[in-house]
């Protein structure tokens, strides 16, 4: 420890004069030498002489002569509080008594709005559990929305399809008239229908739709054949075409996904045992 520091710690015994005679030798020497000890003592030994002088007022005799009495009182009170303490009703009720008026309507506003906000939580919010459910539903709701929209556009495609493979197969080039087929207005509605198969094949790959899927691939072929056929007269490819549609079965498969859909049509409003088991053998 350097002198300094042993030094200001005997500072308090120094001004009580506390001191052994070893102590205050050293002390008195190292005063002499150190200015900013000897500063920072003089001005606390300064400081205690100021606090010296304060004159401490003397109660008079009329206060020592009831002092036993006030004692006695004052102790029996502070028993008496500490065996029964004071309930926070009757302590909030005297703060409230003690409050300016406003303090305490504005306090019992807010304890209104309070017990408004919780009452309205407990009745009117719903639980977690209840959210949790409604947004499983919703969800739930929702991808069954999606998936009978996309069933029902893809019938629509097949059956837009099977009105134009129709008019193909039935149109006979040694009794009609080319013209009588329309074939600028088929080509114009296949390429139509090309591109709605593009959509169609994305959207049932992601599906459980398996056979709906296969019959728009075999339709897409056939219809892009069908829009690039050359010119009316173009026998040859219009027989191709047919070929086409008879090798690949393709109205046979629309027609066996005409009776599933009627199949499960009929299931939803008479579901007995007889249509499960038509619907298993198709």
């Amino acid at each position: 420890m350097s002198d300094c520091k042993k030094c200001r710690v005997m500072f308090a015994e120094a001004l009580y004069e506390e001191l052994n005679a070893e102590q205050k030798v050293f002390f008195k020497d190292h005063l002499l030498l150190c200015k900013k000890c000897r500063t920072k003592f003089e001005k606390m030994a300064s400081t205690l002489k100021i606090m010296n002088q304060r004159i401490r007022p003397e109660p008079g005799e009329a206060f020592w002569n009831g002092y036993q009495t006030s004692l006695a009182k004052r102790i029996k009170e502070e028993e008496i509080l500490g065996a029964k303490p004071e309930s926070w009703v009757r302590t909030f009720i005297r703060t409230l008594s003690s409050a300016p008026r406003w303090s305490y309507l504005t306090t019992a506003a807010l304890v209104l709005v309070i017990i408004g906000v919780f009452i309205g939580r407990m009745v009117f919010s719903p639980s977690v559990s209840e959210l949790q459910q409604g947004q499983q539903i919703s969800s739930i709701t929702s991808q069954a929305e999606s998936r009978i929209e996309l069933v029902n556009r893809t019938h629509n495609y097949i059956n837009r399809s099977k009105l134009i493979l129709l008019a193909m197969i039935n149109f006979d080039p040694e009794t009609e008239d080319p013209y009588a087929l329309d074939l600028p207005y088929q080509k114009q509605i296949s390429r139509e229908l090309v591109q709605e198969a593009s959509f169609l094949k994305g959207e049932l790959a992601d599906s459980d739709q398996r056979r709906l899927q296969n019959l728009v691939v075999d339709l897409e072929v056939i219809l892009l054949q069908i829009a690039n056929l050359e010119s009316e007269h173009d026998f040859e490819a219009i027989e191709l075409v047919k070929d086409g549609v008879e090798s690949r079965g393709v109205l046979l498969k629309i027609r066996l996904t005409d009776i599933r859909q009627f199949i499960k049509k009929r299931s939803k409003t008479e579901p007995d045992a007889k249509v499960s088991h038509e619907l298993r053998i198709i």
